[in-house]
């Protein structure tokens, strides 16, 4: 059963918006339907500090995945957590069924969906960061520290992720990274969507698919500096220009009251500027822009999946 919720031209925003929400995506799966979560560990050094830091991300592997199968290859999905979250925010068991079920209603093609952060230091700063977020961290959010999240994605993250599974992957060099973008998504919620902006503009030759949920795009600003609508377009169309030959799709979502503020104005501007086609067939156009009526929180973040992973993919 789905609830649709349709925000009418002229009401919150200018364009037609339509978000749907799966009642059963919080439902006990079918035993023969679930996923499982492994750690990948790997080290990075792009922050330029001369320090190498060990980290992890978390994999999601949906219930179909067969290691031994080479011959099933699948798309990869990352997601970059919002501000005072962590990689296991969709790994614990209660949370899992939530991915669970994306899969298991035959709705959804099945992923491969990793979880990263852009926190240094998980342990150690557990307690700053569960309770305000700030804590150092290399999205560009802590001063003195280079915002080379992006960098750590690219260089590090893909390689050590899609070497190890059934992917579309099999050269890790920038080169083999290029040639599989159409394979690739990234995504992020709140915090982990400014960071998503972020990849767009720096790693756009390496991902075909987006989806920013619930933040805008702070064009290398603090998140609490006004950016002109004019210097967000210039930031989100330089990789566009440089790159006219690579095809690209923006899947954005928002929720409702509280984040419909600034991203809802730059979708608004987005949407009608050059370059940008709004609608949902990836074969010509390239942005879409749903409202939900949600609160603000990344364990919905499955929700607004279920609404791009219709979208995200589709060659």
């Amino acid at each position: 059963m789905r609830k649709l919720i349709t925000t009418a031209a002229g009401e919150l925003i200018d364009f037609d918006t339509v978000f749907e929400e799966s009642l059963t995506l919080g439902d006990t799966p079918p035993e023969d339907k679930v996923g499982r979560v492994e750690k990948v560990e790997y080290t990075t050094d792009v922050y330029e500090d001369g320090v190498t830091y060990p980290k992890y991300c978390l994999v999601y592997l949906p219930y179909c995945y067969d290691p031994s199968d080479k011959d099933r290859r699948y798309n990869v999905l990352y997601y970059q957590h919002g501000n005072t979250c962590e990689p296991e925010i969709f790994a614990y068991p209660e949370n899992q069924k939530f991915f669970d079920n994306l899969f298991a209603s035959g709705e959804i093609e099945p992923c491969i969906i990793v979880s990263t952060t852009y926190y240094f230091d998980l342990e150690k700063d557990k307690e700053e960061r569960k309770r305000s977020g700030m804590v150092p961290a290399g999205d560009g959010g802590w001063p003195g520290v280079k915002g080379n999240f992006w960098r750590e994605v690219i260089e590090d993250i893909l390689p050590a992720v899609e070497m190890r599974y059934n992917t579309w992957l099999t050269d890790p060099s920038p080169e083999g990274l290029r040639a599989t973008r159409d394979h690739r998504a990234f995504s992020g919620y709140s915090r982990g969507s400014v960071a998503t902006w972020r990849v767009f503009h720096y790693a756009f030759e390496y991902f075909r698919w987006y989806a920013p949920m619930s933040c805008h795009t702070t064009a290398d600003h603090t998140i609490q500096e006004s950016v002109p609508m004019e210097e967000v377009l210039d930031y989100l169309r330089k990789p566009v220009l440089e790159h006219p030959e690579l095809p690209f799709f923006i899947y954005a979502s928002n929720g409702y009251p509280r984040d419909i503020g600034i991203m809802t104005e730059q979708m608004k501007y987005l949407t009608k500027s050059d370059g940008f086609s709004f609608g949902t067939d990836p074969s010509v156009n390239n942005i879409y822009f749903s409202i939900s009526n949600f609160y603000h929180s990344d364990i919905l973040v499955p929700q607004y999946y279920y609404n791009s992973l219709k979208v995200l993919f589709h060659l």
